[in-house]
């Protein structure tokens, strides 16, 4: 896979941490990295102590110190900046936090989760989440299922292991539709 567009995605970070982080998202395939470094995304690791609102302008020009939550984020993204920001870098944390990334992309600036009538329909019609998260919002949804469909796992996570099966089994009308847009991609 080209390395300009891990370069472009993950810009300012030393070669190990750009290699840390794209063997996450290698299995986005070229296409889904491409079309999301065209379309602004950026993945923004924080340094050691390095605290979100330190590192996002928008989070600190809104007061949002997502560091002093009960449960501070493993990673997050910005959708005024097309940023991931993330703290760990775990297969799990980048690959969900670059399905915003990609929901973002697809919806030119916002998140296409929440204008898109099928992805819509979809959330409010599932009765079985590829994970407990998903049900939380629909971007959250979005972010699960993609996570699910480039298989992103963590093994000493609590939560269950997400496979394009299990997506497959569980949500079979949403994985039709992230097959629909990675396939649109290519």
């Amino acid at each position: 896979m080209d390395d300009q567009i891990f370069s472009a995605l993950i810009p300012d970070v030393s070669a190990t941490t750009r290699t840390e982080i794209a063997k996450t998202l290698r299995a986005f395939g070229e296409p889904a990295l491409r079309f999301a470094a065209d379309n602004g995304s950026r993945v923004r690791p924080l340094g050691r102590g390095e605290r979100y609102t330190q590192a996002s302008p928008a989070l600190a020009r809104l007061g949002i110190d997502v560091d002093a939550w009960p449960a501070p984020p493993a990673g997050l993204f910005v959708v005024e900046e097309r940023t991931v920001y993330v703290r760990s870098r775990s297969a799990m944390t980048i690959g969900h936090e670059f399905g915003h990334a990609l929901d973002c992309a697809l919806g030119g600036g916002v998140y296409l989760s929440g204008i898109d009538p099928a992805i819509r329909a979809a959330f409010g019609a599932t009765r079985q989440f590829v994970t407990p998260y998903a049900a939380t919002g629909i971007d959250e949804y979005f972010a699960e299922c993609v996570r699910a469909w480039v298989e992103a796992n963590d093994p000493a996570s609590a939560w269950p292991a997400v496979s394009r099966e299990r997506l497959k089994r569980l949500d079979p009308t949403m994985h039709g539709i992230i097959k629909g847009i990675f396939d649109g991609l290519i």
